[in-house]
C-alpha cells in the first residue's frame, strides 16, 4: 500500500473536499487537526505508478499543488493500524458508536443503544464533527416522543451510520441512500454485522431527486451533504419534512452557515409558511442548521 500525504494551503481544502465528493469511489483524504494545525490532503494506492497518476490528475484540476509529493510505503499492518487510529468511540446519551473492533473490550452502560462500525472507504466514520452533529439532533427531536412512530430518513448516507443509530434507538421506519455504491455495499454490511434485519433499514443506491420521494416523508431527514449540494436541493429537501418534523443539515464549514442559513430560511417560508423556525450550531470548524417545520 502507498500513502501520499502532502500539507496543503488551507484555502484549498474546501475545493478540493468538493472535487472529492465529486467522484463514485475515492482513494483521497483530508486531514486536519485542529485550528492553527496545518491541512494535509491524504491518499492510499496499490502502487507507487497509481498514486503518481493520480496526483497528476489532480494537479490539472488544482495548479497550486506541487508537482511532485511525498510518497510512502506501508506494510499491510502499518495501513490497517494506521487506519483505525482515526477511528475512536463516541457517545452521546444513550447513543454509543464503538469500532467493530472494539465489540467486546469497549465497555458501555447495560441500557446503551451501541452501534459498531467499520467505514471501510465510504464517508462517515463517527469521528467527524458534521456526522455528531446530526445524531445530535436526531437524539434531540426523540426526547419526549415515541421512536417506534418516528420516520426517518438519512439522505447521503456514507457508512449508514446515522440511520443504524436511528434503528437502534427505536425508529422502525429508517430509510438510507448514497450515490456512492460503495458507501451503499457498506453501509448494508454495517447493518448486517449490528445485528439489524433488512425492514429495519431500507437502503438503496440513489441520488437525493430519486432517494427522497423513493424514502417518502419523514419526521427527521438527515442531511450530511456539502454546502453546495445542500443548496441546490434545497426545495427537495424541505419537501421531505412531514410537519411538525424536522430536517437537519450538516457537512457545512462555519464559516459557510449564515450564507447557507439565508437561502433555507427563505424557501422553507415559501414552503412550510412563517411559522418555520432554523437554528444552528457549529462545531470546530465545521457547524449544522436545523429546520423544524411547524
Amino acid at each position: 500500500m502507498i500513502e501520499l500525504r502532502q500539507e496543503i494551503p488551507a484555502e484549498l481544502a474546501q475545493p478540493l473536499e468538493d472535487w472529492f465528493c465529486g467522484l463514485v469511489r475515492s482513494p483521497w483524504m483530508l486531514y486536519h487537526e485542529g485550528p492553527g494545525k496545518p491541512h494535509f490532503v491524504m491518499g492510499y494506492f496499490e502502487t507507487r505508478a497509481e498514486a503518481e497518476a493520480a496526483w497528476r490528475e489532480l494537479r490539472s484540476d488544482f495548479k497550486r499543488l506541487p508537482e511532485t509529493c511525498p510518497l510512502a510505503e506501508l506494510a499491510d499492518r502499518d495501513w490497517k493500524e494506521a487506519y483505525k487510529e482515526h477511528l475512536k468511540p463516541w457517545s452521546h446519551g444513550r447513543l454509543h458508536w464503538v469500532p467493530s473492533w472494539m465489540r467486546g473490550t469497549h465497555a458501555v452502560p447495560a441500557d446503551a443503544a451501541v452501534i459498531h462500525f467499520d467505514a471501510g472507504l465510504a464517508f462517515g466514520t463517527g469521528d467527524h464533527p458534521t456526522t455528531r452533529l446530526c445524531a445530535i439532533r436526531l437524539m434531540e427531536f426523540l426526547e419526549g416522543r415515541d421512536p417506534a412512530a418516528t420516520r426517518v430518513t438519512d439522505a447521503g448516507c456514507g457508512s449508514g451510520i446515522l440511520a443504524l443509530s436511528a434503528a437502534r434507538l427505536g425508529c422502525r421506519e429508517v430509510a438510507a441512500f448514497d450515490r456512492d455504491p460503495e458507501a451503499v455495499r457498506v453501509t448494508v454490511e454495517n447493518r448486517r454485522d449490528n445485528g439489524l434485519p433488512e425492514p429495519a433499514v431500507r437502503v438503496a443506491h440513489m441520488g437525493l431527486e430519486e432517494g427522497l420521494p423513493w424514502a417518502g416523508p419523514a419526521d427527521v431527514v438527515l442531511a450530511n451533504i456539502i454546502s453546495d449540494v445542500l443548496v441546490i436541493y434545497a426545495d427537495n429537501l424541505l419537501a421531505s419534512v412531514r410537519p411538525g418534523g424536522v430536517l437537519a443539515l450538516s457537512g457545512i464549514l462555519a464559516r459557510e452557515q449564515e450564507t447557507v442559513r439565508l437561502r433555507f430560511a427563505e424557501r422553507a417560508r415559501l414552503a412550510w409558511g412563517e411559522g418555520a423556525r432554523v437554528d444552528g450550531r457549529v462545531m470546530g470548524e465545521w457547524s449544522d442548521l436545523a429546520l423544524f417545520r411547524p
